[in-house]
């Protein structure tokens, strides 16, 4: 009997040494390159007669990297909300303030991945976003677009985020159009990574 849990022991000892040999070895620290990076968005205004687009300019992704496994990869994205731009001073002057994203208040909008799963056409992250001081659930796809080298990663997501969600200009009204300003906004994230400086 003895002899029999000594080798139970043994085989869990061997599987967790051997899990985290594996976890260690084949993940990296990856990060953004933010000058051929873009986190772009457009939003329906006027009943949907058009639409205005807008980016952020100031942000961070750091990625923990697996190469024989990416569903064991990890993301974290923080956006400083004061850096939106779309193009005209006034309006994002406007946009900073209370009536959107009341960025003295909310500075940073956040998202950590929590698992990552195989896709039809790519990957699915789950994860936690935070906008506006609230925080969901929120899953989107992801694509990898290509690879050159070993720190050199491309990917592509698009998605959709519904602005009320998370009391994005909530309280908006337009002076002279009610339901301006839609709802509904789509994201376009194109970025590749390097290799994160050790510190």
């Amino acid at each position: 009997m003895r002899s029999k849990l000594k080798l139970i022991a043994l085989s869990i000892g061997v599987l967790f040494f051997t899990e985290l040999s594996y976890s260690q070895s084949d993940s990296r620290a990856l990060t953004v390159e933010a000058n051929h990076s873009t986190i772009q968005f457009s939003v329906p205004i006027a009943k949907g007669i058009t639409r205005i687009t807008g980016k952020f300019t100031d942000y961070t992704m750091e990625i923990n990297y697996n190469d024989l496994d990416f569903s064991r990869s990890t993301f974290s994205v923080t956006i400083q909300a004061k850096s939106i731009d779309t193009g005209i001073d006034g309006r994002d002057d406007h946009l900073r303030t209370s009536d959107f994203f009341d960025v003295s208040k909310f500075p940073e909008i956040t998202f950590v991945s929590e698992r990552i799963e195989n896709a039809e056409d790519g990957y699915t992250i789950f994860g936690k976003f935070t906008m506006h001081g609230v925080t969901k659930e929120m899953k989107f796809p992801l694509k990898m677009t290509g690879k050159s080298g070993d720190n050199t990663i491309g990917f592509s997501a698009r998605l959709t985020i519904d602005r009320m969600d998370y009391g994005v200009g909530a309280d908006f009204k337009h002076s002279s159009m009610e339901d301006f300003l839609g709802e509904q906004i789509a994201v376009e994230i194109d970025f590749w990574t390097k290799k994160k400086k050790a510190n």
